[in-house]
């Protein structure tokens, strides 16, 4: 099966992780434009976990396409 068929038998599963990183990368981009409000531990902490978090939201896409659920 080719990936784009698999994508649109997925859509709704995948579209959470998506959303997931698109909050996170807002996240980031909107801590880093106010970096110089904030104290630079909290910034250096949402940066960490933001990064850890859209990491392992694009395993479980990369795995819920490669070794998802048997149709």
């Amino acid at each position: 099966m080719d990936l784009w068929a698999v994508v649109q038998e997925r859509y709704l599963f995948l579209s959470i992780f998506v959303i997931i990183i698109l909050a996170s990368l807002i996240l980031v981009y909107a801590s880093w434009k106010s970096r110089s409000n904030m104290p630079k531990g909290l910034i250096g902490v949402i940066i960490v976990l933001c990064t850890i978090l859209i990491g392992l939201s694009l395993g479980a896409l990369v795995f819920s396409v490669s070794f998802g659920y048997n149709s």
